[in-house]
C-alpha cells in the first residue's frame, strides 16, 4: 500500500597545487559510527542529477566500510522497507524549482504518514540562471517548508544550499569581455550565492547542509571563489567534478561523507 502511495506522489508532482585531493579513509572509526547511527532512522532525500552523484557516494561509503545496516532505497524502483531506510527520489523538473518543492511535499506527506525522521531536498545549479528571480524562488521554498514543518512536527527538515559550478575558463571570459558581453555562468553563480545567503540567514540555528561550501572548499581549507562588483560567488573545485557541475568519484564521496556527518549530528540532537 505504501509503495503504491509513493508511486502516486512521485507522479504528481583553481591553482594546480590545490588539486591534490585527500583520500577519504573507509577505516575511519567516526565514519562507521555515523553510518551506523543514520542506518537506524528513516530519512528521505529529494533531488535531481547532482543528488544522484551524492547517493552514489553514499553507496561507495557503504561498500567501502561494510556498513550493511544502511538500507538505501530509490523510490519508484523498490518498496519502502518496514524498518529504517535512507530513501531518495528524483523530485520535480530541472529549471522548474517550484515543481521540486511541490513533489517533495507530496512524497514527504506519504512517508510521514508512516513516520519519517529526517527529510531534505536540494535544488540543482540549473534551477538558478542569470535571469532567475531568486527572491521569488526563495519565497516559494520558504512557504513550502513552513507548511511541511507545521504539518509534520515529528520530522526534522534539513535545508540544503544550492550546488555550485566550476567557473568558466579565463580565456572564454576574456573573449566575452572583448565582445562586450557578460559571462552568463558568472551571473548565474552570483545568483546562486544570493539564494544561498538568504537560506543561511533565514535558517540560521536550524539544520542546514551547506553543500555549496563543501563543493567550493579545497583540502587545505581555502575556497574556490571569485568577486564581481563587490559581490562574492563560490565555485566548484575542479578536482571534485567530471564536467564542471556534477561530481566525480572523489567529489561524490567527499560530499556524501559530509552529509553522513551532518545527518548524524542532527540525529544526535534529536535524541538528546
Amino acid at each position: 500500500m505504501l509503495g503504491t502511495l509513493i508511486a502516486c506522489a512521485l507522479t504528481a508532482g583553481g591553482c594546480s597545487d590545490h588539486q591534490n585531493v585527500g583520500e577519504i579513509r573507509m577505516d575511519d572509526a567516526s565514519l562507521k559510527r555515523d553510518l551506523d547511527l543514520i542506518a537506524g532512522h528513516r530519512i528521505f532525500f529529494g533531488h535531481q542529477s547532482v543528488g544522484v552523484d551524492i547517493v552514489q557516494g553514499l553507496m561507495d561509503l557503504k561498500t567501502g566500510t561494510g556498513a550493511s545496516g544502511l538500507t538505501l532505497v530509490t523510490l519508484g524502483q523498490a518498496e519502502v522497507p518496514d524498518g529504517p531506510y535512507f530513501a531518495d527520489a528524483l523530485v520535480g523538473r530541472n529549471s522548474e524549482p517550484d515543481s521540486k518543492c511541490d513533489m517533495f511535499g507530496n512524497v514527504v506527506g506519504t512517508l510521514a504518514a508512516d513516520s519519517l525522521d529526517v527529510a531534505l531536498m536540494k535544488f540543482c545549479y540549473v534551477d538558478i540562471k542569470g535571469h532567475t528571480d531568486v527572491q521569488a524562488m526563495f519565497r516559494y521554498y520558504e512557504t513550502t517548508m513552513d507548511d511541511l514543518v507545521q504539518k509534520y512536527p515529528r520530522t526534522t527538515f534539513v535545508h540544503v544550499t544550492v550546488p555550485v559550478t566550476e567557473r568558466t575558463s579565463w580565456w572564454r571570459r576574456t573573449a566575452k569581455q572583448v565582445l562586450g558581453r557578460e559571462d552568463e555562468w558568472d551571473i548565474a553563480s552570483l545568483k546562486r550565492s544570493e539564494f544561498n545567503a538568504m537560506l543561511l540567514k533565514r535558517y540560521q540555528g536550524e539544520p542546514v547542509f551547506d553543500l555549496a561550501a563543501i563543493e567550493s572548499t579545497y583540502p587545505d581549507g581555502t575556497r574556490s571563489k571569485f568577486e564581481s562588483d563587490g559581490k562574492e560567488a563560490l565555485t566548484l573545485v575542479s578536482a571534485y567534478t567530471r564536467d564542471g557541475g556534477h561530481l566525480n568519484e572523489h567529489g561524490r564521496k567527499l560530499v556524501a561523507r559530509e552529509l553522513v556527518r551532518t545527518l548524524a549530528e542532527i540525529i544526535r540532537k534529536r535524541s538528546a
